[in-house]
């Protein structure tokens, strides 16, 4: 295969990876489904997700989503046909250099050493011994957000190359700085939440309801309860053109 028919197949590869990528985001961990299953809401999750979600309450369940609430836990029904995107995304893989290893940029005493964690809300990159020390630096209100290095690519906009540190309540995905300003409609304001306070809700939510599960009746317990975008409008920020 010519050197040019290659690069634009590895050019159009990575286009279809970088449209699919941010439809195929399980909103717990933000990271693409993994043995995707839907819930009778509709709404999909990783199977390992949803089941450690869950695993707190042996009978009352909810979904993270949209808050309906089941009298029985619902068997996790496999999405085929999600499943089967995620495997098609997946093959789309495009070879590309190896990006050095992340280094620490608080090491002063000789060369940096490799990065285990790095702080996204900072942009700093830390070793094992550093982690400490960089938590106890200033930071935004919302403070640091530490991350594996080996997720780092995952919380990545793949478009603009800047990490997706917002959940958009319209579109229900995670999202960068910049999608939050691209996607909004110029006549109205766009709300997202911080994606690190979205997913604090999601697991208070759930502890609450497996501590209320001892004072609440079960029995009938079908319909919904309040919307996320109600329960979290106190971390709302307002996008407008």
């Amino acid at each position: 295969m010519p050197a040019h028919t290659s690069a634009m197949a590895s050019d159009m590869a990575e286009t279809w990876r970088n449209c699919f990528e941010e439809e195929l985001i399980c909103p717990i961990c933000l990271h693409v489904f993994s043995d995707p299953i839907q819930l009778p809401c509709k709404h999909n999750f990783c199977r390992g997700c949803i089941s450690e979600a869950w695993a707190k309450d042996s009978l009352l369940a909810r979904c993270p989503e949209c808050n309906h609430a089941y009298s029985q836990k619902p068997s996790l029904e496999k999405n085929h046909k999600l499943s089967n995107i995620v495997e098609k995304y997946n093959a789309l893989s495009v070879e590309k250099p190896a990006a050095p290893p992340l280094q620490c940029i608080l090491c002063r005493r000789g060369p940096p050493l490799p990065a285990v964690k790095v702080c996204l809300r900072c942009n700093a990159p830390c070793c094992q011994s550093h982690v400490q020390t960089h938590l106890q630096q200033p930071c935004s209100a919302l403070g640091h957000l530490l991350v594996e290095a080996e997720a780092v690519r995952s919380w990545t906009c793949p478009q603009h190359d800047e990490y997706r540190l917002y959940h958009c309540e319209a579109e229900q995905t995670a999202v960068c700085q910049y999608c939050c300003f691209a996607r909004c409609h110029p006549s109205h304001g766009h709300a997202v939440t911080d994606v690190e306070l979205r997913r604090n809700d999601i697991r208070v939510r759930v502890a609450r309801h497996a501590l209320r599960r001892g004072r609440e009746p079960t029995q009938g317990v079908t319909t919904a309860g309040p919307s996320h975008r109600e329960s979290s409008t106190s971390h709302l920020l307002i996008y407008s053109h």
